[in-house]
C-alpha cells in the first residue's frame, strides 16, 4: 500500500493483519496494530513481527542507506500488554517451537527483542500505556525508549510462574542485577518516572511516538558510518580494559577521519 503525504511517497507493508512497516524520509516505523487487545502478543502479532523484523533487515541492507532510524510503536492506548495467554494457550502444541534456538543460538521469542538490532541502525520504541512482559521485554531490544509518564511498565512472567526470557539478560544488561530481580521478582507496576530513574526508559515524552519520530529523523540524517562506530564503541567497551577501551576509541576515529579524505 502506497500512501501520499504532501510531496512524500509512503510505503506500507502489512504483516499477518498485525504489524505494518512503513518508510518515509530515511525513518521506517514498525507499528503493532491490534489496539483493542493493547496490542497483545498473539501468534500472528509473534508471526508478524518477526516478518517485519526480517523485511526490515533486508530494507538496510540492500537500500544504500536509505533507511537511517527505525521507530517501534503501538496503535492504540497501549504500547504491548505482553502475551496473550488466552490465544497462545488455545496452540500448546506451537509453544516448543518458541524456544527451538537458531544456528545463532536464538530462539523466536528472544529474537523478538533482539532482532531489531540486525537492521544496524538506531531503534526507538515509543511507549505509551500498557508495556507488560513481553511488550516491555521487546522494547529493550530497542536502543532508546521514550515512555510516556502515565505509561505502566513490568515484568509479569511472575504472575504465570514463567521467567522474563526475551533476551533480557542481553537487552537488560545496562541495569542493575537487584533492580531487575525486584522486577521479575514481584511483577510490580512501575511509572514512566519510576522507569526513567530505573534504566528501562531514556526520557519521558507526553507524545512518545512524535519524540521518537523526530529523535529518528534527526539521527537518519547524521553519518551511518559515525552512527555504527558509536554503536560498536559503547557496546563493546564494558567488557574491555581500559587500555583496550582507549585503542578501540582512537582505531574507529581514525578509520572515520580517514573516510573524511583531504581537510
Amino acid at each position: 500500500m502506497t500512501l501520499n503525504h504532501g510531496r512524500v511517497e509512503v510505503t506500507v507493508e502489512a504483516f499477518h493483519a498485525r504489524v505494518t512497516l512503513g518508510v518515509q524520509d530515511g525513518v521506517a516505523e514498525v507499528c503493532l496494530t491490534r489496539p483493542q487487545q493493547h496490542n497483545g502478543l498473539d501468534w500472528s502479532m509473534i508471526e508478524g513481527l518477526l516478518s517485519a523484523q526480517r523485511r526490515l533487515v533486508e530494507l538496510t541492507r540492500e537500500g544504500g542507506g536509505d533507511i537511517g532510524a527505525v521507530v517501534l510503536s503501538g496503535e492504540g492506548e497501549s504500547f504491548c500488554a505482553g502475551l496473550d495467554m488466552k490465544s497462545i494457550m488455545s496452540e500448546p502444541q506451537r509453544m516448543p517451537s518458541l524456544l527451538e534456538a537458531d544456528e545463532a543460538g536464538v530462539n523466536p521469542v528472544q529474537r523478538l527483542a533482539l532482532g531489531w538490532r540486525e537492521a544496524g541502525v538506531p531503534v526507538i520504541a515509543a511507549l505509551q500505556g500498557h508495556v507488560y512482559g513481553g511488550g516491555l521485554q521487546i522494547a529493550l531490544g530497542a536502543d532508546i525508549r521514550v515512555v510516556s509518564p502515565d505509561a505502566r511498565l513490568a515484568l509479569l512472567e511472575i504472575a504465570w510462574g514463567l521467567v522474563p526470557d526475551m533476551g533480557i539478560s542481553v537487552t537488560a544488561s545496562h541495569m542493575r542485577d537487584d533492580v531487575l530481580l525486584e522486577l521479575a521478582w514481584t511483577g510490580r507496576e512501575v511509572g514512566g518516572q519510576e522507569a526513567q530513574t530505573l534504566g528501562l526508559a531514556t526520557r519521558l515524552a507526553e507524545d512518545p511516538r512524535a519524540t521518537a519520530l523526530e529523535m529518528a529523523s534527526t539521527m537518519a540524517f547524521r553519518s551511518p558510518k559515525a552512527v555504527a562506530a558509536a554503536r560498536e564503541l559503547f557496546s563493546r567497551a564494558p567488557t574491555l580494559s581500559r587500555r583496550e577501551r582507549l585503542a578501540l576509541e582512537a582505531r574507529l576515529q581514525r578509520g572515520l577521519i580517514e573516510d573524511l579524505g583531504p581537510l
